[in-house]
């Protein structure tokens, strides 16, 4: 067996669209010298491209039809409610279990979806799913008090939210460059204090900046932005760490530096899909005078005294209230306002995506399984195909897919029905108001979105293009690639050990990442998987994990 070491830097939500530029002006020198001694390639997404379902992706090699991590939650059996879900919800290996089996010793630090850690041969410190730094955390377990210890206070997640929605920026970012101190100085010591075959670490400020910080470096400018470079000082933060990480590895090293997903520009064009089921006959709410009253007139006043000259003190209570408030308003409401007994089609508004309200798997359904299940979603797919903007004529929805178009195994029942990707971004969706009068597009003058990106609205969004660079002994140098599928990425790293690749794995490996005389010898090999492992047993949250795990995601902009 090869004695090679692999060392993952993920740089979670990293694009080249913001990288490339940055080093044509001589900036980010450390990526600069890896891709001058590697491979790069965009790096597709996952068709949903969250982080859960694409982190799950990257580490199990297969497709979420297989490895059952749609979201960072899923539908309760028998409800329409859902659950947070973690690492003990995936099916099959992970890369590292199946590195760990082999023998070698592996760290892993602050990867989504890797709670709870697993026993393996070496150390785990899980990332946003985690609930909190509990006895139960890492594994081992004593790890924790070692790096408190030898490096100081660890933090699973900064917490930014709650200082943005109170426009304290400046802490906000500060909070993220600390934390991409933290986990460089942790992984630094963990390199350098345990020896190691395979070491993956996931920093996702990257993500986090883009989120809400992307409006500053693209439509504001003026002597009052104070925030224009706020996404090109975490990169440069993030090129540091990657430096420093690379000074202590040798240069026998394979390093792979990848992103799950990439970033754009967010746009001023909502779409609320369940308001425009409902538009299309396929969907019904249920109308209260009494409810629609309270809730449009909560909001307006709330909305109303937030762009009035109160003091600062106030204003930021009230912007911690709010957008806890709205969000519960508005997407709470947007399906318990539904009228099951009357819909055929729903939405949880929280990715272009649309559940049939089947007979025998939803607890109300209407649609019969079989014809009238393929009639509708036929419907469907037509009427979005031909959605044309009302006030700009323009095409609304670019490739509409059915669930088993794009995902395959026996986990593809939790993917909603039919799948859709927005014309060039040029849409984002929110939670539909049951008793709002607007129509089902709602297009934001300056100040409105000014406005909604201080609350909950997100200025940088996910796109499907993430990054993929390799650099090592028998990789090509200076190469670069078309596209890579982050599927691939697991069966990639077990050749590159020369571990066989389970051939259960939907991913392949990039073989033309390596230079032919490092091939020509070295042929593929996968192992047959006998039988499924047996099932993980499932840690579902109590109520204060669920509750801070709900926040996480809230600020991260994967729930309203």
């Amino acid at each position: 067996m090869s004695t090679k070491k692999v060392l993952i830097i993920g740089f979670d939500g990293a694009t080249f669209d913001l990288i490339d530029p940055w080093v044509r002006e001589g900036n980010l020198s450390a990526i600069v010298k890896c891709m001058q001694h590697g491979t790069r390639s965009i790096l597709l997404s996952t068709p949903l491209s969250n982080s859960a379902q694409a982190w799950s992706t990257m580490v199990t090699g297969k497709n979420p039809g297989k490895h059952g991590i749609f979201d960072f939650f899923e539908r309760k059996p028998d409800s329409y409610d859902v659950r947070f879900v973690n690492a003990s919800f995936r099916k099959g290996k992970s890369l590292w279990e199946i590195i760990s089996d082999s023998g070698k010793k592996i760290i892993v630090m602050n990867v989504p979806m890797s709670y709870p850690p697993s026993n393996v041969n070496g150390i785990i410190l899980p990332g946003l799913d985690s609930p909190g730094i509990t006895d139960n955390f890492a594994y081992p377990a004593n790890i924790m008090d070692e790096i408190r210890q030898e490096v100081g206070e660890y933090v699973v997640e900064p917490g930014i939210w709650g200082f943005i929605r109170q426009g304290r920026q400046d802490i906000a970012l500060q909070k993220l460059l600390e934390t991409i101190e933290i986990r460089k100085n942790t992984a630094k010591y963990l390199l350098a204090a345990y020896p190691w075959d395979f070491f993956m670490i996931v920093f996702t400020e990257s993500d986090k900046v883009q989120h809400h910080f992307w409006k500053y470096m693209d439509r504001r400018s003026g002597p009052n932005n104070h925030y224009k470079n706020a996404i090109k000082e975490v990169y440069q933060a993030l090129d540091n760490a990657l430096k420093e990480i690379l000074d202590l590895v040798d240069k026998d090293t394979y390093v792979f530096i990848i992103s799950d997903h990439g970033a754009g520009p967010s746009t001023n064009k909502t779409f609320f899909i369940n308001r425009w089921l409902g538009s299309e006959g396929l969907l019904k709410f249920k109308r209260s005078k009494a409810g629609r009253k309270l809730i449009t007139q909560v909001i307006k006043w709330i909305d109303g005294q937030l762009k009035t000259k109160l003091p600062r003190g106030a204003k930021e209570v009230l912007a911690r209230t709010f957008p806890r408030l709205r969000s519960k308003v508005e997407s709470v409401l947007s399906l318990s306002n539904i009228d099951w007994s009357s819909t055929k089609a729903y939405s949880r508004e929280n990715q272009p995506a649309i559940c049939i309200n089947l007979k025998g798997r939803e607890p109300f359904g209407i649609v019969e399984p079989g014809d009238d299940f393929d009639k509708i979603r036929g419907t469907i797919i037509q009427k979005l195909s031909a959605l044309i903007c009302p006030e700009t004529r323009e095409k609304i929805v670019d490739q509409v897919s059915l669930k088993e178009d794009v995902f395959w195994g026996e986990e593809t029942n939790k993917s909603p029905d039919i799948i859709f990707k927005w014309k060039d971004h040029r849409y984002i969706h929110r939670p539909t108001n049951p008793y709002s009068k607007d129509g089902f597009i709602k297009i934001l003058n300056a100040k409105e979105l000014e406005l909604s990106e201080s609350f909950h609205r997100p200025s940088g969004v996910h796109r499907d293009e993430g990054i993929l660079i390799g650099l090592g002994p028998g990789i090509r140098a200076g190469k670069s690639l078309s596209h890579a599928k982050l599927m691939d990425i697991a069966p990639t790293l077990l050749y590159t050990f020369g571990i066989p690749i389970p051939g259960d794995m939907d991913g392949s490996v990039i073989i033309d990442i390596f230079e032919e005389n490092f091939t020509k010898n070295r042929p593929v090999l996968h192992t047959e998987v006998k039988e499924e492992p047996p099932a993980k047993t499932k840690e579902v949250y109590d109520v204060n994990e669920e509750a801070a795990v709900r926040d996480r995601l809230k600020g991260l902009g994967y729930i309203d």
